[in-house]
């Protein structure tokens, strides 16, 4: 089963990019052999798979292809962010990467290098996410993608008398009402763990129900206070915390446990995407007491479906060795079980999935919405207002601080400044 023909269930297939069936060029096209070889040094963000030796498999299989190749070295960040951002700041920063939301697309050819001959516009899905600005040259390639929606236990929901699908932000609610009373956890937000609360930087996206809402903040006066998608979104987390719908002990960094709690039946729903299906399973859950529906937004029943794209892979633009590691990147996405193991819809059109839990998703015919393309001037004024957007360390302070509203105002302030500087220092440039 492709993903294109999930997404044909939806009422607004025609307007989706994807083709049904791509051609991508064989694997060894554009390579020499002789000059795949030598070492290379992989950052990535899965410390897990590092960690279960997934990545030496992968180093193995590689050599199988390749073998001048010597060695490749996988650095894994629990914090990719953090971790890499001051490498960046020099010319070592590996071979192969992830791309860092911070950086405009503007700046890509000064840190990455090209990747326009590895893949054509109907190979991979979205292929012009990581372009330049000119739109001439791509220098990413997603490393998977997903659907992000409600995973839930369904012995909990039944048990709990919570029927499935749920339409609207009411039933939301509700759900949580009837799971908090069986003794259960409503909604496993892993708050300790920061990074999972980006959720709620995506929540905006599907309560308004339109892919213009990031760019409309760069216009709003009160974004983050006022009658706005992202005031929406915090305020929902912000009452499913207070009601006491997620776990008790906010602040102790328990994803890896999450995962187990979950598995003992712990655990209504985690809002999350997709690829974290495959670690639930490993850790004890059985596949067939998964579920995964949209997360409801509204009040009108309308189902949206966010289809985003993960990290972004990319070559260093110093790279000494790009061969090799051009050869590496094209093998995690062709040849590797990656897709597989992380739970992701495959880069590659043309790629298969079987999911039971896709199937179930999509059976609910949401409306799709793809993750937009943010614009230079909304990434100068995120960086410039440092607010940390899709790493969770804003929203930990605003749903812990003494005054929520008053919170809200602060980042308004913050981010209003952001955009008056950096629209005034364009218009400088002109």
């Amino acid at each position: 089963m492709k993903l294109s023909a999930l997404v044909c269930a939806s009422s607004i297939c025609s307007s989706l990019m994807f083709s049904s069936v791509a051609n991508a060029t064989d694997f060894y096209d554009g390579f020499d052999k002789d000059k795949v070889e030598g070492e290379i040094t992989f950052y990535t963000n899965r410390t897990d798979l590092v960690e279960a030796g997934v990545y030496k498999r992968y180093e193995s299989e590689f050599k199988a292809l390749f073998p001048k190749v010597t060695k490749v070295n996988v650095i894994g960040f629990a914090d990719y962010q953090g971790g890499l951002r001051p490498r960046m700041n020099t010319e070592d920063y590996g071979d192969i990467v992830l791309i860092l939301p911070s950086v405009p697309s503007k700046q890509y050819a000064n840190f990455y290098e090209p990747l326009t001959d590895l893949y054509d516009h109907d190979d991979i899905y979205f292929y012009d996410t990581w372009a330049d600005n000119k739109g001439n040259d791509v220098y990413g390639i997603s490393m998977g993608n997903s659907l992000e929606g409600l995973v839930y236990n369904k012995k909990v929901l039944k048990n709990a008398g919570v029927k499935t699908p749920l339409y609207t932000i009411d039933d939301l609610y509700n759900a949580a009402e009837k799971i908090k009373a069986s003794g259960k956890i409503p909604m496993y937000v892993n708050f300790g763990a920061q990074w999972p609360l980006q959720q709620w930087d995506k929540f905006p996206l599907v309560i308004a129900g339109n892919e213009n809402v990031y760019e409309d903040m760069l216009d709003e006066k009160a974004p983050f206070s006022g009658n706005t998608p992202y005031h929406t979104s915090l305020s929902v987390l912000k009452n499913f915390v207070t009601k006491g719908y997620t776990e008790k002990d906010l602040m102790t960094n328990s994803w890896e446990d999450s995962k187990n709690t979950f598995a003992k039946g712990e655990i209504g729903t985690m809002y999350l995407g997709n690829w974290v299906i495959p670690q639930l399973i490993e850790n004890g859950a059985k596949s067939e007491d998964i579920g995964f529906m949209p997360i409801p937004a509204n009040k009108d029943g309308t189902l949206y479906a966010q289809l985003n794209h993960d990290w972004g892979y990319a070559i260093s633009k110093h790279s000494k060795n790009k061969d090799t590691a051009k050869a590496y990147l094209k093998f995690l996405i062709e040849k590797s079980d990656f897709d597989a193991i992380a739970g992701f819809i495959p880069t590659l059109l043309d790629k298969d999935i079987q999911s039971p839990q896709l199937k179930e998703y999509m059976s609910y015919k949401p409306k799709i919405l793809t993750t937009p393309i943010n614009s230079t001037e909304f990434i100068a004024a995120t960086n410039r207002s440092k607010i940390d957007f899709y790493s969770g360390g804003y929203i930990q302070d605003l749903i812990t601080a003494s005054d929520f509203d008053a919170a809200l105002k602060k980042l308004d302030s913050r981010w209003v400044k952001a955009v008056l500087k950096v629209r005034s220092s364009e218009d400088s440039r002109d």
